[in-house]
């Protein structure tokens, strides 16, 4: 279980990279820019996607 627990917020941590960092920059590479307000946005879904893998890996580490 632990191991379970421990690639799950691995994957939250290359979530937040890709998601935060990575897709809004291939976005723009693409030629769609992005506003402020929907960069924001894939900023705060990557640290989401990192909480849920937190809160989902210590209820694996519960069981």
């Amino acid at each position: 279980m632990e191991i379970m627990a421990a690639v799950l917020v691995m994957f939250g941590i290359i979530a937040v990279r890709v998601i935060s960092f990575f897709y809004p920059d291939w976005k723009a590479i693409k030629g769609e820019y992005l506003s402020e307000r929907r960069h924001i946005g894939y900023s705060v879904l990557g640290i989401g996607v990192l909480l849920v893998m937190f809160i989902l890996s210590q209820l694996i580490l519960r069981i």
